[in-house]
């Protein structure tokens, strides 16, 4: 891959090019049109087209997801990138990601998910959410709306519960706990073929994110709204879904390296609407 080149420079953007990206990534690379970095981290960055698209960044380490754009981690290095600058994604060459679809199970096949989460549990100590010991106050309330979260999708009325709602902007970070496991919610969903329990949980729960959590975990919950997170969760739902303890463990360690504990509030979000489904 190319690092940014003089010229490039010289008119204010940062060309990269794009070996992989999610959807969201390439809708906000479409047009050439350049974005500014609104957040800069170690290896990765968040980018903001005009038109308020968002989109992740970062080398060969930062995974595969919906809002991922993957470029070279030499390229990423050189770029240097700081909030502010403005980049243009070049997706000439780029390998589309889409989360990989899986047959989806019987009502016997789901309470095997459910027994396949807990043995690779016992193998991959759980963080965050997923925890269901310890005294933290957000985990507890955290895990107070996702018992509820999962008698709702069980029996849906016409309100969700506020415990659930509560769930919005809980919690430290970029993308915050409680954000965390309502996308991973919505992406469950999906993935095991409950399209309508997913709108109604989306139905409630985008209107009220636009006002109670950041514009990134925002884009997030919108892109598990369509069904679709990082690659580890999917993969492990998938694994789940399989009643495959061994690849589902391998999921385990993947989600454990995707953000403080993101990865796990996610799966604690899907394991609660399995829950609701069985």
């Amino acid at each position: 891959m190319s690092s940014p080149t003089t010229a490039d420079r010289a008119v204010g953007a940062t060309r990269l090019a794009v070996l992989t990206a999610g959807r969201r990534a390439q809708r906000l690379a479409a047009g050439d049109r350049g974005a500014r970095v609104i957040a800069r981290f170690e290896r990765s960055a968040y980018l903001c087209a005009p038109d308020g698209q968002l989109a992740c960044i970062g080398g060969e380490t930062l995974g595969l997801g919906p809002l991922n754009a993957v470029v070279g981690t030499d390229d990423f290095t050189a770029a240097r990138l700081a909030v502010g600058d403005r980049v243009v994604l070049d997706v000439s060459d780029t390998v589309p990601w889409r989360p990989r679809p899986f047959a989806i199970p019987t009502a016997e096949g789901l309470r095997r998910a459910v027994a396949s989460l807990d043995g690779a549990t016992a193998t991959v100590p759980p963080r965050g959410l997923a925890q269901t010991a310890g005294s933290d106050p957000i985990n507890a309330r955290a895990r107070r709306g996702l018992d509820v979260l999962t008698t709702s999708i069980a029996a849906p009325g016409d309100e969700l519960p506020g415990e659930v709602t509560a769930l919005l902007g809980l919690g430290p970070g970029l993308t915050p706990a409680g954000d965390d496991a309502l996308g991973g919610a919505m992406i469950a969903l999906r993935a095991f073929g409950r399209p309508k329990a997913a709108d109604w949980l989306a139905s409630h729960v985008l209107p009220l994110a636009v006002a109670l959590t950041s514009s990134i975990s925002l884009a997030h919950l919108e892109a598990a709204a369509d069904g679709e997170g990082a690659a580890a969760l999917h993969d492990t739902l998938g694994a789940l879904a399989a009643g495959d303890t061994a690849a589902a463990t391998e999921g385990l360690r993947r989600l454990d390296r995707i953000g403080h504990s993101s990865g796990w509030d996610a799966l604690a979000g899907a394991a609660a609407a399995l829950k609701g489904l069985g």
